[in-house]
Formats: C-alpha cells, structure tokens, sequence
C-alpha cells in the first residue's frame, strides 16, 4: 500500500507542499474518486481537510461537507486508541500503521489504515495523507485458515491423548483379565478373556466415535440403557447399570458414547475400574426436558479435584456444551461422582 500512498501524494502534491493544498482540479478529483481506497489529508492536529469519495461512504461524510471536522471520531471507538498512536506517529515525521473495523450495514469491514506524513521543504510535517484500504476478504481468509490450523492442531492432540489412552486402557484390562481369570482357576483362561474384551472394546469404540446405524435405534432417538450397555461392554462385571427407560436424540448419541469411553478410559487408568474391588455404578433417567446420566465410582484409589481438567476432559465438556448439556464433577470421598445434562428425546 505504501506504492499507492506515494502516487495519492503526488497527486494532490505535485509540486512539493511548497504550494500548499490546493483545490482539487477535475482530473486530480476524478482520479482520486475513482480509487476504492479512502484517502484523506488530515492536519497535524487531527483535523479532517480533504477525503475522497470512497472516504466519504465509508465515514459517513457528505463530500459537500466543506470537512474541518476531527478525524478520529468519525472512526469506531475501539479503534480509537490505536489512531491516536498513530496520528501522533506520523506528526513527527513517521510512517504509521493501523488495523481498522467497522460496522456497516450488519457486516464488518476489516481496514488496513497506513498514515504518511507530508513535509515542507525545511524538514516541518505539514500534513498527514492517510490511505485506508478495506483488507476484509484478506482478513476472513485470514481468520479461515487460522480456524482450519486450530482444528489441525486440535485433531493431533486428540490422536496423542487417543494413542496414549488406548495403552493405558490394554494395560487396565490386562490386569483385571488376569484378576479375574485368577479368581476362577477352571474358567477361560486371561488370554481369552483379554481377547473377548479386546473385541468389546473395538466394538464400543466404533460406537464412540460413529454415528453407526444400531438395531435399537430409530431415525429420531436411542434407548440409552442399550448404548451405556454397548459403550461399557469392556468393563462387564465391574459396572452396574439401572435407570427408567429414557432416550437420547440419535444427533447426540456420539456425545454420550464419547462421555461413557472417556470416563471409563480414566477409570481404568486412574479410577475405580483400573482397581480390583473398584466398581461404577451408572444410573439415567429424565427429569423435565433433561436426560440426567449419572457416573458414581466407589472402591477405587482415593481421588482429589486436580484444580485443572485434561485435555480429554476438557474435549468432552465442549462437546456436551455444543449439544446443549452440561457436565458436573464431584471427587467425593468414595470416588469420582460425575452428571451430564442432555436435553432428552422424547420417545425412540
């Protein structure tokens, strides 16, 4: 912009500032009203004394309006601040800078305003040419592929956490396939216990993460005592599942999948399930225009607020959040007490 900003000056300088501002003659006025940009000549003080007619649409101006009037508060508020540095800037014989925005007609504009001081032939600012040139497309594509880099940084944090949990869930399930093949020396032996919830937990995975048409549902909700029991198949023995017959709105059936598996991953690693006579008790039900699901975990290790959530944790609050819900935590002290808040289906 800063080419642009040169040829505007010579323009309305042609000789230098020894003549001063001078009227526009009507070539100097139709090429500068022919630019898209907003140009202006402003004192040193702030006082708007010439604007062209795309300045004049953007600020408001009538372009008859013989101008005289400060320039910074034909500008929004919140860009005052930086207006002002850079007005103050370009007094003192600097190019200056600033970012702009607008409100107009119920979209926002994006501005980028650059500010050049004009100098006498002893060295004195003068006056100050400010070109402001409306960046919008630049600054959506801008905040476009800052929001596509966020959701690339999120999805690999979210495949670490998933890669990181499915070890601790193998190990977790190791060790209560071997407890419980201890417990029944003639029964399946660990290895083919571990294989059966190996198995279960691929299926309740693919129910965690798909939204998988499932022999209970209908194209409007899900019975939720049939998808805590296809999420939480792994973990068979170790959970009791109890509640009156209620159902979820089947564009929420990932939400509860992927709040079951999370709970159920850090059970494992840190809570009740990953312990011999730990235990989740689980009950649901509907209370007014809400599905409550509560998770209450007894036998475990002791357990304390950790004051800051993981990123797992913190994952499945936003999704519950997005779906209209909400999820509250306890660390009582018998364990983990956790209840999620849905807005309930009404009938599968």
């Amino acid at each position: 912009m800063e080419t642009a900003a040169g040829i505007y000056k010579s323009a309305l300088f042609p000789d230098g500032f020894s003549h001063g501002i001078v009227p526009h003659t009507p070539v100097q006025k139709a090429m500068l009203d022919a630019s898209v940009d907003c140009i202006k000549v402003i004192s040193t003080d702030g006082t708007l004394l010439q604007m062209n007619r795309a300045g004049c649409v953007a600020l408001g101006v009538a372009e008859d309006s013989g101008f005289g009037m400060p320039w910074l508060p034909l500008l929004p508020v919140g860009v005052h601040h930086a207006g002002q540095i850079a007005l103050a800037h370009a007094a003192q014989g600097q190019n200056a800078r600033f970012p702009g925005q607008s409100e107009a007609e119920g979209e926002t504009r994006y501005w980028d305003n650059l500010l050049t001081p004009v100098i006498d032939e002893t060295g004195e600012v003068q006056l100050i040419l400010c070109v402001s040139r409306d960046v919008t497309a630049k600054a959506r594509l801008e905040r476009e592929l800052e929001i596509a880099m966020e959701g690339e940084r999120l999805l690999a944090r979210e495949m670490r956490h998933r890669i990181k949990n499915v070890f601790a869930v193998a190990s977790g399930l190791i060790s209560m396939c071997e407890r419980e093949a201890a417990a029944d020396p003639d029964g399946a032996s660990a290895t083919e216990i571990l294989r059966g919830r190996l198995e279960a937990l691929a299926l309740a995975s693919d129910t965690a993460f798909e939204q998988s048409e499932m022999p209970y549902s209908s194209a409007h909700a899900l019975d939720v005592g049939l998808l805590v029991a296809s999420v939480l198949k792994p973990y068979e023995g170790k959970y009791h599942g109890v509640g009156e017959q209620a159902f979820v709105a089947q564009r929420d059936m990932t939400t509860v999948s992927l709040f079951l598996h999370e709970l159920a991953t850090n059970s494992v690693k840190y809570g009740a399930l990953g312990s011999e006579n730990g235990r989740v008790d689980i009950d649901w039900g509907t209370k007014g225009a809400e599905l409550v699901l509560t998770w209450v975990e007894t036998g475990g290790p002791a357990v304390s607020d950790p004051k800051r959530s993981g990123f797992g944790s913190a994952m499945i609050d936003r999704v519950v959040r997005s779906a209209g819900g909400s999820v509250e935590r306890a660390w009582e002290p018998g364990g983990l007490r956790v209840v999620m808040r849905l807005p309930a289906a009404e009938s599968a």
